[in-house]
């Protein structure tokens, strides 16, 4: 299994969906349902954006909005990227795919369903099914309403939810079904959305769930139901036990499989000026950690990390916002302190890392001249 966190990941890439920055919601749906994708990659001058299903699921209105209002952005992989790093990221921020960038161009994408087929190719998997599954699950009644599925998956951040009948579960509703049926098939593509497609939200839930249900036993093989739900185009696999439903697994926990450790830095880390968007606030924090932690391990001599994000509006409106961002590392010979701007806070980290890593280097050399003059002066006295 390590050998395989270590491919990059241009080996599994697959062709992006991509759409520009003017399309409206509900006709990024419409792209999404034709693609039978989850995800969709906003290209933008100098940015790459993304919207998700689950992103379009808590806009509080779809109707002629433009998708920068749900648009995030997440960590961009180079094609010599690793495998563990994108199913760390992956499985840290609950994504199905990240973008493949190479001189600012998007040429392709690692996605989850492609980690699954590698994995199903290359890593049998010699453990029973129920050892991955996720239990507590959330459901509801098939008597409930869709919007109370929409709100419950918003509120716990999951796509699946099982829908019950006399304690047994009879169906599943999906966050794909419920964005999708807001927009009417007549109207995907168009700027609007109508009144059917929000009345939606008042049926019940057995008005839209899939009762044709992907189940397997907790004592089969993870290989087997990776399999199951590969074959089936599903999301999701129900874990049974004695025949009840006790729990579920998704893409997401055989990506998880792959993903490299979480650094951790030895050392005190400070962050402050953390965007509001909660979702680059994560990217910011992971990032840090990361740059700290990795530093840290060359550099022995480093105590502390601090980093401080100031946020502007640009000059073209409050939908895109520029970043500066200061690093101090505290080390035992002074502080060492590093600034640098732009769009994109997942790539200021990242050109700061090789910056201070530079200027440290340059520091460390600087010290051993000094020390090799100093003792050939005590050699010639």
């Amino acid at each position: 299994m390590e050998a395989l966190k270590r491919i990059e990941v241009r080996e599994l890439s697959t062709p992006p969906v991509t759409v520009p920055p003017t399309y409206t919601i509900s006709k990024i749906v419409g792209k999404l349902k034709e693609t039978n994708a989850y995800e969709a990659f906003v290209v933008e001058k100098d940015k790459v954006g993304m919207v998700t299903i689950r992103d379009i699921l808590r806009a509080s209105q779809i109707e002629g909005v433009k998708i920068a209002a749900v648009t995030k952005y997440p960590t961009k992989l180079s094609p010599t990227a690793s495998l563990g790093q994108a199913a760390r990221i992956m499985t840290d921020y609950r994504l199905r795919a990240l973008p493949i960038v190479e001189d600012g161009e998007v040429t392709g994408a690692v996605t989850a369903k492609r980690v699954l087929e590698f994995i199903l190719e290359k890593a049998p998997l010699n453990f029973q099914v129920g050892s991955l599954a996720s239990g507590n699950l959330t459901m509801i009644s098939e008597s409930d309403t869709v919007a109370k599925a929409r709100n419950l998956m918003v509120e716990k951040k999951i796509d699946h939810i099982p829908v019950t009948s006399d304690k047994k579960v009879s169906g599943i509703v999906t966050s794909s079904q419920i964005v999708f049926s807001l927009v009417p098939r007549e109207r995907i593509g168009s700027e609007t959305v109508g009144l059917e497609g929000l009345r939606i939200l008042g049926f019940q839930a057995r008005s839209l769930m899939d009762s044709d249900l992907v189940l397997f036993p907790a004592e089969k093989g993870a290989s087997e139901a990776l399999r199951g739900m590969l074959r089936t185009g599903r999301t999701y696999s129900l874990i049974t036990v004695l025949d009840m439903v006790q729990g579920i697994v998704t893409p997401r926990d055989y990506v998880k499989i792959l993903a490299e450790p979480e650094a951790k830095a030895e050392i005190p880390v400070y962050i402050v000026g953390l965007p509001e968007d909660p979702f680059e606030s994560e990217v910011a924090k992971s990032k840090f950690l990361n740059v700290a932690a990795t530093l840290n391990k060359a550099f022995p001599e480093i105590e502390e990390a601090r980093s401080i994000i100031k946020t502007s509006e640009s000059v073209k409106g409050k939908e895109r916002r520029r970043y500066e961002v200061d690093v101090a590392l505290t080390t035992a010979r002074g502080v060492i302190t590093y600034t640098h701007t732009g769009w994109d806070l997942s790539d200021i980290y990242d050109e700061l890392a090789v910056r201070l890593k530079r200027l440290l280097t340059e520091k460390q050399r600087s010290t051993r001249r000094y020390l090799r003059r100093g003792l050939k002066k005590m050699r010639t006295r």
